[in-house]
């Protein structure tokens, strides 16, 4: 017996050491790729030539109609009934960014007449794969907390996921899905549609998308393929050797084709303002070391260090916890230089926020009365057909 218990205890030693071993030869080559990345171009003009070419292959791979994702939509849009609640109001609805595709999102504003009825500056929360979905508690709160603050957030759900249970998640071609998406969602928030149908009113000036894991993937290529974000903050996903596991984020892969990553491609938004945020639990853990170094030096290009920063939470998890929105928060203020009014600025340190459940903040639900319309799609294969070229 003692015999059988050493056996299969080596063979778990044995597994443990591939395991770190692989994971190492595959750290190893992304710190490779980024002194490769140094080696390719050490001045503005060339990297101004490679960033659109990176650029351009990831629309080539995509096949997506950049100017009409920047149009906007003309299809249905529904509201249910606004919650109030903690000072803040949250809307649930849907808008057709596809014919056929209703994407749904919650809006978290300002209950106070005085904020809300401004333009206020926006943040997209693009969710990730954490229980919830766009409802996950992270996500909550960050909404909320904003909110009080005088942002407006939305936050929306990924194919696939939450109220977006006709089609499958996994699925190659959602990778394009969500990106049309997500700046299909931006064109119809900066319209006047959009003032006249919620009331509220975005200051384009100051346009940020975040989301983590899979959401900070989908913050990625928005950052890279929409001029009109002015702030960029993905969460525990931009790093050197990993471009995420999942059909969503690389099903149709724009890194495997060519010889870039997520790092270079978050690069790409220099000279704006950049937070990554990064914590000592996953393929972000060496940010302070390996990716953050060199987004400062694509920086230089600019004369804008000072425009991209690194928040490493390094006993933190994968997660978009408490710290790592204070400092999206913070990092948002002072880039933006948004004003001490006492509105923005109210320190902070907790969550004053009581969390909803699931049902309550989904678009179609006995509580919010709307309905899915009936001509849904039904697979991502015949929406990817109508937004490619």
């Amino acid at each position: 017996m003692q015999k059988i218990v050493a056996f299969f205890t080596s063979l778990a030693v044995l597994a443990s050491l591939t395991i770190n071993i692989m994971g190492d030869l595959i750290y190893i080559r992304g710190v490779q790729g980024v002194r490769y990345f140094y080696r390719l171009y050490d001045n503005l003009e060339a990297w101004e030539a490679r960033k659109a070419t990176v650029a351009g292959h990831t629309v080539d791979t995509f096949g997506i109609d950049i100017a009409g994702a920047k149009e906007a939509p003309q299809g249905k849009t529904a509201y249910a009934p606004k919650i109030e609640t903690d000072g803040i109001l949250i809307d649930r609805f849907y808008v057709e960014t596809i014919p056929g595709y209703y994407l749904c999102a919650n809006l978290y504003a300002s209950a106070d007449p005085a904020v809300n009825g401004k333009p206020m500056p926006l943040v997209m929360l693009a969710q990730g794969h954490f229980s919830g979905d766009r409802c996950f508690k992270d996500f909550q709160y960050l909404g909320a907390a904003f909110a009080q603050r005088g942002f407006l957030v939305v936050a929306w759900d990924m194919v696939g996921r939450g109220d977006d249970n006709l089609l499958a998640h996994h699925n190659n071609y959602n990778t394009v899905l969500q990106t049309w998406n997500s700046m299909k969602l931006l064109s119809y928030l900066l319209s006047e549609r959009f003032t006249a149908e919620s009331s509220y009113k975005v200051d384009e000036k100051y346009v940020a998308v975040t989301g983590a894991s899979g959401g900070g993937t989908q913050a990625i290529h928005m950052s890279l393929l929409d001029d009109r974000l002015t702030a960029s903050i993905p969460v525990a996903m931009v790093s050197a050797y990993f471009g995420g596991n999942c059909e969503c984020e690389n099903g149709v892969n724009a890194i495997q084709r060519f010889r870039t990553n997520n790092c270079e491609r978050i690069a790409a938004f220099a000279p704006k303002p950049l937070l990554i945020i990064s914590d000592g639990d996953d393929w972000t853990k060496r940010s302070p070391d390996v990716e953050y170094p060199y987004l400062r030096y694509v920086y230089s290009f600019y004369g804008a260090q000072a425009k991209v920063e690194n928040f490493h939470d390094l006993n933190g998890v994968h997660d978009y916890s408490l710290p790592k929105r204070q400092a999206a928060l913070d990092f948002l203020l002072r880039q933006w230089e948004l004003p001490e009014n006492g509105v923005y600025d109210v320190p902070y340190t907790k969550d004053t926020y009581t969390l909803k459940d699931r049902e309550e903040l989904r678009t179609f639900s006995d509580t919010s009365g709307l309905v899915r319309p009936e001509d849904a799609a039904q697979t991502s294969k015949e929406l990817y057909d109508l937004i490619t070229k």
